[in-house]
């Protein structure tokens, strides 16, 4: 317009809004490669997109690391009336989640019962009378295993019926869901992916050979159900949009998947997705609506949640069961409960930090090409050495193709280890629970 704006100094009136709009259109160029570059795996800067970008390729991140260790506890018992050894019936079973903590207030969760009465655990004479000099009281020591974090429970209100409803647990140290129970006593349970509605659940062995197959691996539908997404800072929990009317029956199905066991749950998950379980539900499980969740989970209270040797000597709650408490007396009862000492005579340790963004991206990638699946023979070894030992323990594996065989079978051959550590032969329920360990991930053409 040259007729009608001739001022064309740097300090005009037209120049500043020349600038202006070159400002502005400057800006909206930058964020519009921000947001392009954020939509891709490689070029993703923002941690919680590159978090939900290896989602879609099946990794599941760990947002709070946990570790692992042995402790060694150790309990008073009275001697018995003639002062030969303790009173067995005052021996007791430390349970399972027990607490303990360190000098430094990290705490720990005992893993699995341990059971003072075992042959196996050490018994000296800690006190003897002075008079006849008789054992009053014996210890005993045994070991267990602890993982850290403390166990904690909280109460959701969910309002009404939600598609794909989303539930923030509101603490970011989570570091397991253990369970989720609305109101009505209705349980969820944690699966790696909505379309997964069976896992597996561990039934007492009563067979002879209970003494080295302590489960037996059953198959359970699950339609209530739900999954773990983790943030940087958050962690929710994603439900389906299904609703009570659609409701299937619980029973015991056909073995499809294998899992990995979990602290602090009765069942075990598949670990990766079946596309084919898509097929059996078109709800993806069912959301919770007008109800209180009550959600129980195990939380790390330290970002450093490692042990030096000799740090966890603090008992926090005690867990004791007795065989027969209406028969005992509350002071040797309470005598014994008092007694518990522990310490960790070993490190407990475990990955402390999270992986940075350069890391995950390898661990994402490395994760989808693995696709959880059995190609060759190492991969059947490491797939049965990882089942968990409630099934059934293995000591040695190989793997043998039969070029006789019609299907040319994959000869399988195992061998157990005995309490006193001698080999031994594996039995029928162990191979039984391996079969179906190993069913679902096998290739096609494997038999």
């Amino acid at each position: 317009y040259p007729t009608t704006f001739r001022d064309f100094n740097e300090a005009s009136f037209g120049m500043m809004m020349l600038e202006s709009v070159a400002y502005i259109g400057d800006n909206l160029s930058f964020y519009t490669d921000y947001q392009a570059s954020e939509a891709f795996f490689d070029t993703a800067i923002e941690y919680n997109n590159i978090v939900r970008h290896a989602r879609s390729l099946g990794y599941k991140l760990t947002s709070n690391p946990s570790s692992t260790g042995e402790i060694a506890v150790y309990v008073l018992i009275p001697a018995n009336t003639v002062g030969l050894g303790p009173q067995l019936t005052l021996i007791p079973i430390l349970r399972r989640g027990t607490e303990f903590s360190t000098t430094g207030g990290n705490s720990y969760v005992l893993l699995d019962d341990v059971n003072f009465s075992d042959a196996k655990h050490e018994v000296v004479v800690a006190r003897v009378n002075e008079s006849t000099g008789l054992p009053t009281v014996y210890a005993i020591k045994a070991y267990g295993n602890v993982i850290s974090g403390r166990l904690t429970s909280i109460q959701v209100t969910v309002g009404e019926f939600e598609r794909f409803k989303k539930v923030d647990v509101g603490d970011a140290a989570v570091a397991e869901i253990l369970s989720v129970v609305d109101d009505e006593g209705h349980s969820y349970v944690e699966v790696p992916h909505l379309s997964q509605d069976i896992v597996y659940q561990p039934v007492m062995n009563r067979n002879s050979d209970k003494g080295t197959v302590a489960s037996i691996l059953k198959p359970i539908p699950v339609p209530r159900r739900f999954t773990v997404e983790r943030e940087r800072d958050k962690v929710f929990l994603q439900f389906g949009y299904g609703s009570d009317t659609e409701l299937v029956t619980e029973s015991v199905a056909d073995p499809a998947n294998v899992i990995m066991s979990q602290h602090g749950r009765k069942y075990i998950s598949d670990t990766s997705f079946d596309p084919g379980k898509i097929l059996d539900t078109d709800k993806f499980g069912i959301a919770p609506s007008n109800t209180i969740l009550t959600i129980s989970y195990r939380s790390n209270t330290s970002t450093n949640v490692n042990a030096a040797v000799g740090t966890v000597v603090n008992t926090t709650r005690p867990i004791f069961r007795f065989a027969d408490l209406n028969t005992l007396a509350t002071s040797d009862v309470d005598f014994v409960v008092e007694s518990l000492e522990v310490t960790n005579e070993g490190s407990i340790v475990g990955d402390v930090s999270l992986p940075n963004a350069a890391e995950l991206r390898i661990r994402a990638k490395d994760h989808f090409a693995t696709q959880n699946r059995a190609v060759t023979k190492k991969d059947y070894k490491s797939m049965a050495y990882a089942m968990p030992p409630e099934f059934g323990a293995i000591k040695r594996i190989n793997i043998v193709q039969d070029t006789d065989s019609f299907k040319r079978n994959l000869n399988m051959y195992i061998t157990s280890e005995d309490s006193s550590g001698n080999l031994t032969l594996a039995n029928p329920t162990l191979k039984r629970n391996l079969k179906t360990w190993i069913n679902k991930h096998r290739m096609v053409n494997d038999t």
